[in-house]
């Protein structure tokens, strides 16, 4: 029996405008340059994945990222496809130095493999369900236009608002949450601080919106990243679930967490782990009883939509921040999801991913 090979691949930059500023204890950012990743098979099939640069990772650059990309695409030409676990390790081997780039081939590999097999991916990954409900993220803007955005997206119909915070300006950051609610009273609140606080800062902040009553279910990487005992401290004080992100970039830093019992749950993101990491992850977190959440960098809608697929295939995430594509100029494309408000419905048919490029 004849299976497709690979046979050619593109790496295609991608610059693409923020639809406003996005604020973050880490920097502003006006645009993400980006990387799409493409690998063409002999069957005519063409997978896809998208590397994003971050305010998170500097490191992750499209100029650092391309020769490994290039070196990592070329070792995997004139293979059949059907080998798709040794390719992805082929690729991780070459690119582990840059995560989102290991990531963006490991997704074009396994968009690949399912178009080659005539399978939706998110089939693939388990055919749980087919839609997911996302949150939408505010940055960290002065209070008023917070609010102004909050209303704006309670109307388009999200009902979980992620809050960006800094801990620069503690008062300041609770006026924002609290801006927020007010504009939006029936929203859920997620709050996001990009390691931006100080443990006993993160305390009193965490506390003091507790004390407001506002409605905040989940308090996200409040310390840098390497202090797993201030998250650990700040869940048990602050009393809002913690959840990791930045402290969570490895299977092996995500065992340790589920070890110390340091969070109540784990952000997991394709550009940290690839989809092989992340069902790894999916498994040690219910086994252990920690709660998952889904996230994204500034990937276009091609590159979210790997996310996307996984988020519906596992069902395994109570918290799902899918909003890149809504907070970046996407390239012309058919995505591999629909969006509808805050709904994103994958298509029940179309093989792998489902994205074309136009």
């Amino acid at each position: 029996m004849k299976f497709a090979r690979i046979v050619g691949s593109g790496i295609i930059p991608l610059k693409l405008s923020m639809r406003q500023s996005f604020v973050t204890s880490l920097g502003e950012k006006r645009e993400s340059r980006n990387l799409l990743v493409a690998l063409k098979l002999d069957n005519g099939a063409i997978g896809l994945g998208e590397a994003s640069s971050s305010l998170a990772w500097p490191k992750d650059t499209p100029r650092a990222m391309t020769p490994l990309l290039r070196k990592a695409a070329a070792g995997l030409l004139g293979n059949e496809i059907r080998n798709l676990k040794s390719l992805v390790g082929i690729t991780w081997e070459i690119c582990a130095q840059h995560p989102a780039a290991a990531a963006a081939l490991e997704c074009a590999l396994w968009d690949a493999y399912a178009r080659a097999q005539r399978v939706p991916l998110w089939r693939m990954l388990g055919g749980r369900k087919r839609s997911v409900t996302t949150s939408l993220t505010l940055s960290a803007w002065p209070p008023a236009r917070a609010a102004l955005a909050a209303r704006r997206a309670y109307r388009l119909g999200f009902r979980r608002l992620k809050v960006k915070v800094t801990g620069r300006d503690l008062d300041e950051d609770i006026r924002r949450v609290a801006a927020v609610h007010r504009a939006a009273p029936r929203a859920r609140l997620w709050v996001d601080a990009n390691q931006g606080f100080q443990t006993r800062q993160a305390i009193r902040f965490a506390l003091a919106v507790k004390k407001m009553g506002l409605p905040v279910g989940l308090f996200e990487q409040p310390v840098f990243k390497g202090d797993v005992e201030g998250l650990a401290r700040v869940q048990q004080e602050g009393k809002i679930p913690v959840a990791a992100d930045e402290s969570a970039r490895t299977v092996k830093e995500v065992t340790a967490l589920i070890q110390r019992r340091a969070v109540s749950a784990i952000n997991l993101k394709l550009a940290k782990t690839g989809l092989w990491g992340s069902l790894k992850i999916v498994g040690l977190a219910q086994k252990a009883g920690v709660r998952l959440m889904i996230g994204c960098m500034a990937e276009s809608a091609i590159g979210l939509a790997p996310s996307v697929h996984l988020a519906c295939g596992t069902g395994a995430f109570r918290y799902v921040d899918l909003d890149s594509h809504l907070l970046v100029v996407s390239p012309p494309c058919r995505s591999g999801f629909v969006t509808r408000g805050a709904q994103l419905l994958v298509h029940p048919t179309s093989p792998g991913c489902g994205t074309q490029l136009s």
